[in-house]
């Protein structure tokens, strides 16, 4: 069964594909990353991405929150969400955080790298 809220892709075994993380210094909108990401040669996220990033390597997040601009979530006030991964108090955590807030430079982002 698909859920409005968790569209499965399929099953099957799971792909992880090669994320980039990037780094910014200053606070940056979504767009601005992923037009970034664009000028690398990067792809959009899916959320699955997220969560296998998660489980791949927990301990990243514990260095900064990881942000996954994967196809935004809209909740029912319309804000548009995507997955953050971060610490709190030592603890990981999966949240949501606002699309079309900026993000703090201390946040990293992860993009897809095309295969070949």
């Amino acid at each position: 069964m698909i859920s409005e809220n968790f569209p499965v892709a399929g099953a099957g075994p799971v792909r992880m594909r090669e994320l980039v993380l990037l780094a910014f210094d200053r606070e940056i909108t979504a767009k601005a990353a992923h037009a970034e990401a664009t000028r690398q040669g990067l792809r959009e996220p899916s959320w699955e991405d997220a969560l296998q990033f998660g489980v791949q390597h927990p301990d990243v997040q514990r260095e900064r929150p990881i942000v996954f601009l994967h196809e935004p979530w809209v909740g029912y006030f319309g804000r548009r969400d995507v997955i953050v991964l971060w610490d709190n108090a030592g603890r990981r955590e999966l949240g949501l955080d606002g699309f079309d807030d900026p993000f703090p430079a201390r946040y990293w982002f992860a993009f897809v790298r095309p295969p070949g």
